[in-house]
């Protein structure tokens, strides 16, 4: 008992410290070793099988495919003969040359899985293996965390317990959404758990891993929903509807068709109950900054309680200030940044930075929009907020954490599509032997008379930097640069951004200071240096900033070398999606779920089940794991 203990302790990363919390840990996959495949292309595409053959020969292969002679070879490449396919070659990873070199002549067996290429059936992911008659799960850990050895030593550990199933099929039970989805699904508790770590059929095993995924998919939306709904079930107490008309009709200029759209679905939401969760997804230039300070006005003035805006920067700060001074000056919008003077008592809109989280005695908002909410944390936004106040998290891309909120359907997802203006902006990625393109395109867009911004991640040090690249650019265009970044004081900003934007400086160099709010017309071209440590939502807003009244721009993105993996994957995406929705679900895919579901990807999930390795199609109807069509 004592040794198990020990075992079950090293599960302790992913929660788990009994018999029963340890068979909790969900497979990866399961490999049917109680079959075995002669003929190749009778063997399923990409599940992973047994395959007999005769070894013809073998070969030592180094990290660039080669044959090779060591004796520590990266690989070995293995020459099989099957029922349909001869001297099919086969690449077995952790296999040693001595392993190998004595069964050649010998039907042998080896796992893997089938896929069809160009050239034909291949085999990949394959290893040596036997057969043992079983469905065998497959465990695999979390690098840095926990290996798939350490799991499967628990798990069989733990299925040695008596009372091991009998109390981890307690535990399913005592979860409401999960013993829903259970009592729809037909299955029993103690089935489940038995059909996913000692299954009688594959079958049964992939149904039971199907049903496992969305029992934590149900858990998942169930938490989100609950954390997220006001903590008191009262409906609305309040009626935005006449204040907002009026402040509509007092605006100079005419919402357009998707403003109206959003603006309605935000009041009904406003209308309906208190506490509403909106995130409110408008591209760079659709007009979501004068939806959300419409609807926040018409609650100060039907409530006459405070409401806030928090963003990013001073610069942005300032700006959104500004114009709420100009609609709405009965409200008394106060500017709350580092500097500024302490808001008055009459002040019921409040527009500010960071600042706003260290007002003394801040008290809770009526309404709270947080605009570019990948900037701040949860946490911080409780400060300002309680039970009844409305949330707007406004973004041009949401990130996936913010996305995935919308999908549990704990948030009202609010789509401005279309901007007011038709614009074409051209994205691509370059290197350093690309630099003499880019400088053409330079060269093109001055001659038309157009802007350009060189942007960089860091203000100072040598090549890659602001001041560093501000100097040698100065050089090359005398009284035509000017300097935009963070560590300048305010008024140097507003020097700087002014002598950009009236075109006496129509080349910029500058930090993340622009990447939101700086309204500039006419800006032709931006190349943003080392864009690989820019993240995708950041990459998108940069973006923005170009041909701001119409027309075509060009957005480089400059990197030290060809990227590969998922850096190429990010990068592309800015390329190949130009609306922010579509490029936050693609980042989705490619980083996963942020906050929630990276918790729950490594283990440290606090769910029922550990290790669900979700992809986005499970929250989706007919997902990838709906057990719908898996049963």
């Amino acid at each position: 008992m004592q040794k198990n203990k020990i075992t079950f302790d090293s599960l302790a990363p992913l929660g788990c410290s009994s018999a029963a919390t340890a068979l909790l840990v969900l497979p990866k996959e399961y490999i049917d070793k109680s079959n075995v495949f002669h003929f190749i292309n009778n063997a399923p595409e990409d599940k992973t099988v047994i395959f007999r053959g005769k070894l013809s020969s073998w070969a030592g292969i180094d990290a660039k495919g080669n044959e090779t002679k060591s004796p520590f070879p990266r690989m070995i490449r293995l020459s099989m003969d099957f029922s349909d396919a001869k001297a099919l070659h086969v690449r077995c990873f952790g296999v040693k040359p001595d392993e190998v070199k004595e069964l050649v002549g010998q039907q042998i067996l080896i796992q893997g899985s089938r896929r069809m290429t160009g050239k034909g059936p291949m085999i990949f992911n394959a290893a040596l293996s036997s057969f043992t008659g079983k469905v065998e799960p497959q465990y695999v850990g979390v690098p840095g965390l926990i290996s798939g050895d350490k799991i499967e030593q628990g798990i069989k550990a733990a299925l040695l317990e008596p009372s091991a199933v009998q109390e981890a099929a307690e535990i399913v039970s005592s979860v409401l959404p999960i013993s829903q989805l259970l009592q729809q699904r037909g299955i029993s508790s103690v089935q489940l758990i038995k059909d996913l770590h000692t299954p009688a059929t594959l079958q049964s095993a992939e149904t039971a891993l199907a049903i496992a995924r969305q029992a934590v998919v149900a858990e998942i939306r169930h938490a989100a929903k609950t954390g997220n709904a006001p903590t008191s079930d009262e409906p609305a107490r309040y009626n935005i509807d006449a204040a907002l008309i009026e402040a509509v009709k007092a605006q100079k200029e005419t919402l357009s068709p998707d403003q109206r759209r959003a603006l309605n679905e935000i009041r009904l939401e406003f209308n309906g109950k208190s506490g509403a969760r909106i995130l409110l997804n408008g591209d760079v230039g659709t007009g979501k900054t004068l939806v959300f300070l419409l609807a926040i006005a018409a609650v100060a003035r039907t409530t006459r309680k405070r409401v806030a805006v928090v963003v990013p920067s001073d610069l942005v700060a300032r700006q959104i200030h500004a114009q709420a001074q100009a609609r709405f000056p009965d409200l008394k919008p106060a500017l709350v940044i580092a500097g500024a003077d302490k808001p008055t008592r009459a002040a019921k809109m409040l527009i500010g930075t960071q600042a706003l989280f260290h007002l003394p005695a801040m008290q809770k908002l009526e309404a709270l929009v947080i605009d570019e909410q990948h900037k701040f944390s949860v946490e911080q936004r409780k400060i300002l907020a309680h039970a009844h106040t409305h949330i707007i998290e406004a973004s041009a891309t949401p990130i996936p954490r913010s996305l995935a909120l919308a999908i549990f359907d704990g948030w009202k997802q609010v789509k401005i599509v279309n901007g007011p203006v038709p614009k074409l902006i051209r994205s691509c990625i370059a290197i350093p032997r690309h630099r003499g393109s880019v400088g053409g395109l330079v060269r093109q867009h001055i001659d038309m008379g157009k802007k350009i911004i060189f942007l960089y991640h860091r203000v100072t040090g040598e090549g890659a930097s602001v001041i560093d690249a501000g100097k040698r650019l100065s050089e090359r265009f005398p009284s035509k640069v000017s300097i935009l970044h963070g560590k300048l004081k305010p008024a140097e900003k507003q020097k700087a951004l002014t002598a950009f934007a009236t075109g006496e400086q129509p080349i910029i160099v500058a930090s993340t200071a622009v990447e939101v709010g700086v309204d500039v017309a006419d800006i032709g071209l931006m190349v943003v240096s080392n864009a690989d440590k820019f993240g995708v939502a950041q990459l998108h807003q940069l973006r923005g900033r170009l041909a701001r009244n119409g027309g075509s721009a060009d957005f480089v993105m400059m990197v030290d070398k060809q990227p590969a993996g998922t850096t190429l994957e990010r990068l592309n995406a800015v390329c190949n999606h130009f609306d922010g929705f579509s490029l936050a679900e693609r980042d989705m895919e490619i980083r996963g779920f942020g906050d929630i579901l990276g918790e729950l990807q490594s283990g440290k999930f606090n769910g029922t089940f550990k290790l669900a390795r979700l992809d986005v199609a499970d929250f989706l109807p007919g997902g990838s794991h709906d057990t719908s069509s898996a049963q």
